[in-house]
Formats: C-alpha cells, structure tokens, sequence
C-alpha cells in the first residue's frame, strides 16, 4: 500500500503541474484577492488560480484514502433501502442490459437486407449515408428502450434505482458515442472506412476505444450517486483524475496501435498522430483542471469543439467516398464551406462569451445575427462559384482523340468564349458577395464604392494598352473570328490557338514554338481551320499517255478513299480529275481536286499521291518528266552535248537580263 500511496500521490502532483502556478507547500495560503493582484486586471483568472491551488492542496490530502471512501459509499448505495435488495437490483440491471442488447441484435437482423443493399451501392457515399442512417436508427431505438425500463423498473428516488439508472444511461450515451467511432473505422466494411488503416488495426482500435469510453462515460454518470451516497467531494476529485488519466491512456494506446499498423500513407499518419496526440492532452488538461476547479465550462466548451469538428469531418469524409460524382464533390465541398463557418461562430460564442467573458450575451446576441447572415450570405456565393467552376469545367475539358486516333477537333464557340466569361462571372460574385456580407456586419459600403470607382478609373487612364488588348479580344470573340484548337494566321503570327485569356490568345507554331500574343497586336485573321477546306494539285503525264484513262482512274481510288473508315468521315467531297489544266513543254498537266475537313487535306493528298502512282505504273499510264533528246553523232557526242547543256542551265542570267 505505501507503493500505491506514493504512486497516487506522484499522479496527482503530475495532473497539477499542467496549471501555470506553483503547487509546493507554501508557508500560508494566498487569498483569492492576493491571487487577482498577482495577476493583475485577470479577476477571473487569480481566483480561478487561488481555487486551483486550494483544491490541489485538498486532494493531494485526500489521495491516500480516495479508496477507503469509495468502497464505503459503495457499501452505503448497496445498504440503502429500496424496493428490492441490491442483489435483485443488480440482476434487474443486467437483466436490462440484456434486454438493450438482443434488440440490437435484432434490429441488425431485420435490417439485414438494407444493410447489403448499401454496401453494394455503386454511389459509396450513398451507401455509407444509408448504413450510418441505419446505425443512428438502431441507438433512437435503443435510447427509447431503456426510457421505457427505466420508468417501469427504476421509477422510484432511491440512491440503488439511481445507480442502475446511472450505470444504463451510461451505457446508452456509450452506445451513441460509438456511432462515431464505427462510422470513421468500419472494421468490416472496409469500403466504407473514413479513416486509412488496415482491418487488424480497425478492429484493435475499435476495441480499444470501446472500452476507454465506456470506463469514462460510466464514471461520469456514477458519480453524481456516489457523492450522495455520502463520497467527500475530495476523494470524488482524486477518483475523476484517475478516471481522466485512466482515459487518457486508452486513446494514447489507441493512437500507438494506429501508428504501429503502418498501413496508412506517411503523410496521413503523422496528421491524424498529431490531431489525436493534440486533442488527448488538451481533452485530459481540461478535464483535470476542471475536476480540480469543480468548474466544468472549459472541458463542456473544448469537448463541444471537438465533436462539432468531428461531425463536419464525418459529413466531409462520407461525401468524398464518391469525389468522382461532381454533384456529390459540389455538396461536399458546399457543406464543408457552410460547418466550418458554423464551426467558427459556435466556437467564438462558446470561448468568447460563455467561457472568457470577453463579449457581453446582450451584445453576442445581435453579432450573432449579424454573423448568421453574413455566413449564409458568403456560403452562397461559394456555392454560386462551385457550380459556375464545375458547369464551365465539363465544358472545357478537351474531347479525347477517338480510337483510330483522330485529331482533337476545334473547340465550339462556347467553349472559346467560356474561360473570359467565367473569370467575369467568378470576380462578379466575389465583389457582390463580400460587398452583401460586409453590409450584413453593419459596415457601410457606399464608400467603399465610390472609392471603387475612382480606383476603376484611374486604372483605366493608367492601362491603356491592356484595356485595348481586352475590348480587342472581347470583340473577336464576339465575331467569332477563331476558336480553341483552330489554325489561324495573323501578320507574321501563325499557329493553332491554344488558350483564350483575358488579353491575349497562346499560339503554338506548327514546329513547336509558342507565341503569346496581346489581343492589340492581331490584324486581319486567317482562319485555316474552320468549316471545309477545298485542295487542288495537279500531276503530268506524257503525251502519248489515256487521259480518259488516267481520269477513271483517278475517279475510282477517289471512291476508294471516301469508302476507306479511316478516311471517310473527314472526306466531304472525293477525289476527282477537274480535266486538263494545261499542256506543258514536256507534260499534260492533270488538274486534281477534293474537299476535305480542315487539315485532313495533307493526310488524304499523301495517301491520294501512293495510290495514283501505284494505279499508273499498273496501267502503263507514264508520269512526265525533262528529258533530253539529241539526234546523230556519236555517243560521246551526246553525252557530250547533255552535259553542256546541263551546265548551260546551271549558269545564272547575265545582268540586266528579263
């Protein structure tokens, strides 16, 4: 027993050591006045330091006989008269307990099928709304049940019927609590799983915390019996700062486990380490200054923090199960815009009001009016600019080449149009949303216009150039002059337009290079891209070769080209012979002609060239070329003759020459 005393006392002197004073023996005790000059305008807080160090004093005295207290009000409670002996009180109680349980095993019985029906929902989020749905509805149920036991068999005020009214309601409020935890760790459907670790450590945790939460639930709830049952109020501090610590321990062997399975990403690990780790010690600070104090508000307003922050990240984490769906991406991010403005005011009103006083209630009143408003009001418009970034988005994603590998074809107008009409739109709702909720708060915006105004216009004096290069863009746009994925040429500028901002377009050159050219800077525009293009070539071929010939056979590869499917659907009109187009020193020259999609042309036409060459060679039909004839003589005087007329034509024209 000496051990355990020394270990008591050890504990208690360590819960202490939190507060920021100084908890030797001293040689008189400070009055709370003494403490307030010490601590100079902080009122509340000496006295709250002068308390803290008479309580610690009191406690630390009574840790070496908290048990003793605590075995005799046990005794005293199973003493106590009441309509049925302690035994059948307890008997009565596990009875109950039993009764709660079969009916959650029931529930899940019934709801067997719906349970099956979410888990294999394609929408996960839908699936884990539907099977947290069905889990809050078995603990209503459950809550409902032991109301209705508690008033038939522990209807009457002694101090057994409050202990096993105190023992079933703590096993309720666990249950609910667990609600929580089976949500973020779902250790059987790991689909579902908010929270990234493997099912070994799922299941270890769940356990865990189970029971650490049951043990703290269960002393709270007690607690309030024990003290009527005659426990001193000291030795009921020394057994709450066991329990805080005893609970404390349980979530840090919670958090050792998830650190020690090692199945989450790094990053992810070190961030719901740190949180936890965070949320423990300032959960198990608050609760023991609290018990010390015998002043609840802090550790009420810390542990009201937390569960609100834990059910926004329940919302958020349970939409991202289906991220992928764009309206469940556009909700989640909504709500999480809209708890986290709620988050911030309840936490203002809970810290600054109820807790630190520094805002008077009839004057929180108002401001939270105000900051109502002003939330909502900034809520809409970011989910105003969501829908308007998620709706233009889908529009300008570029289409995927097709699975012949087609070329991305030109963006619509609308799409061309869109990037300048979303950056409008979003500065739009930005200024009109923060101008609305600044006017909400009670600031006065008509100055804030004017002076917008002015701004407005001397900026427009200072920025010639690029208002120009704005109201020039605007006004191609409305023209239509170019499109996203066109080919255009504009003086010494040419390439295909790549990308639409607010006072230039991107060109990227045909051999790779970009320009980036201000909307001032363009002239007349050359669109090679848009509609159908018409190509025209011509071939020669000898005199003595079947012009009626050649053109049938021209006809038939131009047919066989438009049945080709990979050349079909860019193929408007086939290829054909126009006829004739004139008759040269060595050649007839054949005029060709098809009219294609734009920059297919170059595609077709070399495909067109193979097939006429292979068709002509097949059909004795001879291409043209320069020859050189040279009549009588020799050999070598031919060859002779050809060599000096080769290099007669090598010569460049004499000066002054047509």
């Amino acid at each position: 027993m000496p051990d355990a005393k020394r270990l008591v006392q050890a504990l208690l002197w360590c819960v202490l050591a939190v507060a920021p004073v100084w908890t030797a023996p001293a040689a008189h005790a400070i009055s709370a006045e003494e403490a307030t000059r010490v601590g100079g305008d902080l009122t509340v807080a000496g006295k709250k330091l002068a308390v803290l160090r008479d309580s610690g004093e009191k406690v630390a005295a009574a840790a070496p006989g908290a048990h003793r207290e605590l075995v005799a009000a046990l005794a005293r409670i199973a003493d106590a008269v009441g309509t049925r002996t302690f035994a059948n009180q307890l008997a009565m109680l596990a009875l109950s307990l039993a009764i709660l349980g079969a009916l959650v095993y029931a529930l899940r019985r019934l709801t067997r099928r719906y349970q099956l029906v979410f888990r294999g929902d394609a929408l996960r989020a839908r699936g884990a709304l539907g099977q947290f749905a069905l889990d809050a509805a078995d603990r209503a149920v459950v809550a409902a049940a032991a109301y209705l036991l508690i008033e038939t068999w522990f209807h009457a005020a002694t101090l057994q019927d409050l202990f096993a009214i105190a023992v079933l309601w703590a096993a309720v409020r666990w249950w609910f609590a667990m609600l929580l935890i089976e949500a973020l760790l779902r250790p059987r459907t790991p689909a579902f799983r908010l929270i990234a670790m493997n099912d070994a450590a799922a299941r270890d945790i769940k356990a865990i915390v189970a029971v650490t939460i049951l043990v703290g639930f269960t002393g709270i709830a007690v607690m309030p019996v024990l003290l009527r049952a005659g426990l001193p109020v000291p030795a009921g501090q020394v057994i709450a700062l066991l329990q805080g610590t005893l609970v404390a321990a349980g979530c840090a062997l919670a958090l050792w486990r998830y650190r020690a399975s090692r199945s989450a990403p790094a990053r992810t690990e070190r961030l719901w380490t740190g949180f936890g780790a965070t949320a423990v010690v300032g959960l198990w600070i608050a609760w023991s200054l609290s018990v010390l104090v015998l002043e609840f508000s802090t550790y009420h307003s810390f542990t009201w923090s937390m569960r609100i922050g834990a059910l926004a990240y329940l919302v958020h984490a349970l939409l991202g199960l289906s991220s992928q769906a764009r309206w469940v991406l556009l909700v989640q991010r909504s709500i999480t815009a809209a708890a986290l403005l709620a988050i911030a005011i309840l936490l203002a009103e809970t810290w600054l009001v109820d807790e630190l006083k520094v805002v008077a209630a009839e004057t929180w009143s108002a401001v939270r009016s105000s900051l109502v408003s002003a939330a909502l009001t900034l809520v809409a418009g970011y989910v105003a600019w969501r829908y308007l970034y998620q709706w233009t988005d889908a529009r300008l994603r570029a289409p995927a080449a097709g699975a012949a590998g087609e070329p991305v074809q030109p963006a619509s107008r609308l799409t061309t149009v869109l990037p300048m009409l979303r950056i409008l739109a979003g500065a739009t709702i930005l200024v009109v949303t923060v101008l609305l909720a600044l006017s909400q708060l009670g600031v006065q915006i008509t100055p804030l216009l004017a002076g917008a105004g002015v701004i407005g216009l001397a900026i427009s004096f200072g920025a010639q150039t690029l208002v120009k290069d704005v109201i020039t863009g605007a006004f191609f746009l409305v023209d239509d002059a170019f499109r996203v994925g066109e080919y255009i040429v504009s003086g010494t500028y040419k390439g295909e337009v790549e990308a639409i901002t607010l006072r230039s377009v991107r060109l990227r050159h045909h051999r790779g290079s970009v320009y980036t050219v201000p909307f001032g800077e363009l002239r007349a525009i050359q669109n090679m891209s848009r509609d159908w293009v018409i190509d025209k070539f011509s071939i020669g071929i000898t005199y003595d070769s079947d012009i009626e010939k050649a053109r049938k056979l021209i006809k038939q590869i131009g047919q066989t080209l438009a049945a080709d499917p990979a050349h079909a659907p860019h193929i408007l009109e086939p290829l054909k012979m126009q006829g004739v187009e004139q008759f040269g020193d060595f050649a007839v020259q054949l005029r060709i002609k098809m009219k294609t999609r734009p920059g297919q042309q170059f595609v077709i036409r070399r495909k067109a060239n193979a097939m006429i060459k292979k068709a002509f060679d097949a059909n004795g039909i001879k291409f043209a070329f320069p020859t050189v004839q040279v009549a009588g003589g020799s050999a070598s005087d031919g060859i002779a003759a050809a060599a000096q007329q080769s290099l007669a034509s090598a010569q460049p024209p004499p000066s002054g020459s047509a």
